[in-house]
């Protein structure tokens, strides 16, 4: 039997860990649709009957703010959506919308607990995916220390942000998460794409060397083990 722990599988995306018939019954008990850009999965304080995982489309998280809206994370094809609401039954504590088009499947509480009855390796991987995600909001608070260019690298290279593979909008929100200026945010982001560690456009900034953003976290010292 797997692991509850399975360490090779954290970080994974929700349907990256189950097994293919563990994913066609999920598939299955809900509803695909084509989800355009910009369309709001979640409103941050209203409750939800429905947990979401995306299959193709990209989406980010955001959070009320004086200011209009702080960027949290960034999700990509396979990850859940709405899965603390759906243990607590509380509203939901952030805005989810998509930023990429594509296909995602929605399943009511009542589905989606019926199949994961069905299947334990389900439950692992819905407390695998708690886990994770609560250290990396962990790990995200931690990065109020050293020069803004190693802060921002360190936040770029946790998997719910810039590790995930989808381009995230960044200069405005990471300048926020970590209470800097954002003409420095632009500064570290010139440094970091002149190494060729990352690709910007439009907004946006991906992850182009994540070996290299590791060296880079570990010359600073602040490589988290």
């Amino acid at each position: 039997m797997t692991s509850l722990m399975g360490g090779e599988l954290a970080g994974r995306p929700f349907l990256q860990q189950l097994r293919a018939e563990e994913k066609r019954e999920l598939i299955s008990a809900g509803v695909v649709r084509l989800v355009p850009a910009g369309a709001g999965i979640y409103s941050e304080g209203r409750r939800s009957p429905r947990i979401a995982i995306l299959l193709t489309a990209h989406a980010e998280v955001v959070t009320r703010a004086c200011e209009g809206e702080r960027w949290l994370a960034s999700r990509v094809p396979g990850d859940i959506l709405g899965e603390l609401s759906l243990v607590d039954g509380r509203p939901h504590s952030a805005t989810v919308r998509i930023v990429r088009p594509g296909q995602v499947v929605q399943l009511s509480h009542e589905a989606f607990d019926r199949v994961m009855r069905r299947h334990e390796g389900i439950t692992r991987a819905l407390l695998r995916v708690l886990a994770h995600r609560l250290r990396s909001a962990d790990a995200i608070r931690g990065t109020d220390r050293g020069p803004t260019l190693v802060r921002v690298a360190n936040l770029l290279a946790r998997p719910a942000v810039g590790a995930g593979g989808a381009p995230v909008r960044f200069q405005r929100e990471i300048a926020e998460v970590l209470g800097v200026s954002r003409s420095s945010v632009v500064r570290a982001l010139t440094e970091l794409r002149r190494r060729g560690l990352v690709v910007t456009g439009h907004g946006t900034v991906s992850v182009a060397d994540p070996a290299g953003l590791a060296r880079l976290l570990e010359e600073a010292g602040q490589r988290k083990c």
